[in-house]
């Protein structure tokens, strides 16, 4: 018998417990809040294998859909001091499977914020947040499916300086970090510093016009590079520089446009043919009829860099269509059309010695239809159905996955 797929029981008592209004709820000039929430989800094809493919690691009768329950209880901040406005957030997760028990895990996310301010002119951002979480299996591809806990951590220090009623400079510095807990994925931990300035420019109607330059310094601390039988297209660190100019635009009061342009450089010391050069940009036009309804369109294009032995990054193209519709004061109705095609480019240190190999073409649509309902002031409910596919011209790659979910969240 394989202890991995033993059905269990949904905790009743804990969340019935969790979700009962409590008698030490916080009132509405109280700094601090208790949030608890419970999420429950089924997908047909909980690790995205292609099509014919079974999780036969996980034991003979493993599934490849089940229902997954989490459990959150989180307590939050925010609190004005002056004209300084503190938040933070620290929220535990428990989530539990009925059949693929071992990917059970106990996750957690913390965040803590300062939006300062120095006189009328001087104002800005520090952030920090913290998480862990399962990796999905979407991207994560191994010759056998294995479980991987991620940490990530985040630091973000932002300022921008008012010169007069139309000029504003602005920057910052960000540091991200992450760490796999599974052995295989460990090369793959990163922490990237990055630092940006630019300068903005605003009308009198509002519209904003911006220019920023960006360099950041990406490092690989877990990979070998340069020793007897290491991966020769592997490369340990990075820097990348880019230009971005942005546009935000309200014409009307029911539309609002947006437009982003930029250049990224992505330069390696160690592996200099998986250099790259590249255009990126997004187009968004948010437009509301109505009271009632509105809908978002975006045009995107994306760099992404990708580990791969006949390319060094994914070229990415976004179209979405998001529709929202107000069916009551309540009652808010969402859904998502996006369709993405990913293209790998740029050389290796393989095709750069007159090695051939496929790159990567993937073409994924995601098709999901959700309502929330606020119950109360402070209760909520929320019902998602989702389709998720991928096509590619690998077949290794590809997945076709249905899932649905429910939630509700208590604020005490």
């Amino acid at each position: 018998m394989n202890n991995n797929i033993t059905p269990r029981r949904p905790n009743v008592c804990l969340l019935v417990a969790l979700l009962l209004p409590c008698h030490a709820s916080a009132g509405e000039g109280d700094a601090f809040s208790l949030v608890s929430s419970a999420f429950w989800q089924y997908q047909d094809n909980v690790f995205y294998l292609p099509d014919g493919s079974e999780p036969t690691q996980f034991g003979a009768g493993a599934p490849r859909g089940d229902h997954s329950r989490t459990v959150s209880v989180g307590l939050n901040l925010d609190k004005m001091v002056g004209r300084q406005h503190f938040t933070g957030n620290v929220t535990r997760n428990t989530v539990r499977y009925n059949r693929l028990g071992l990917l059970d895990y106990d996750g957690y996310s913390a965040q803590a914020g300062w939006k300062w301010r120095v006189g009328n002119d001087l104002s800005g951002d520090l952030n920090y947040t913290k998480r862990r979480y399962l990796q999905g299996f979407g991207d994560f591809r191994a010759a056998e499916v294995a479980k991987n806990l991620v940490d990530v951590e985040s630091w973000r220090f932002a300022a921008n300086y008012k010169l007069d009623a139309y000029w504003t400079l602005f920057g910052g510095v960000n540091r991200d970090s992450l760490r796999n807990d599974l052995v295989l994925r460990q090369p793959n931990d990163y922490d990237i510093d990055r630092a940006e300035a630019g300068i903005r420019y605003t009308t009198r109607a509002g519209t904003a016009f911006e220019l920023v330059g960006r360099h950041s310094e990406g490092d690989f601390p877990n990979r070998l590079v340069g020793v007897v039988g290491a991966n020769p297209n592997a490369t340990n660190s990075y820097s990348q520089n880019d230009v971005e100019a942005r546009v935000r635009w309200q014409p009307v009061g029911h539309s609002r446009l947006s437009a982003s342009v930029g250049q990224a450089k992505r330069k390696h010391d160690d592996v200099p043919a998986r250099d790259y050069d590249d255009v990126y940009g997004k187009f968004s036009w948010e437009w509301q009829p109505t009271g009632h309804t509105g809908v978002t369109f975006e045009a995107q294009r994306q760099i992404s860099a990708v580990d791969d032995n006949f390319s060094s990054y994914f070229q990415t193209e976004t179209f979405s269509i998001a529709p929202v519709w107000y069916a009551t004061g309540k009652v808010r109705v969402d859904g998502l059309l996006q369709w993405r095609t990913r293209e790998g480019q740029g050389n290796t240190i393989f095709t750069q010695n007159g090695f051939s190999g496929l790159a990567r073409d993937e073409d994924l649509l995601t098709l999901s239809l959700g309502a929330t309902w606020a119950i109360q002031q402070n209760l909520s409910a929320n019902a998602e159905i989702r389709r998720d596919t991928r096509d590619a011209n690998q077949q290794f790659y590809q997945y076709k996955v249905n899932s649905v979910s429910a939630s509700v969240q208590y604020v005490f």
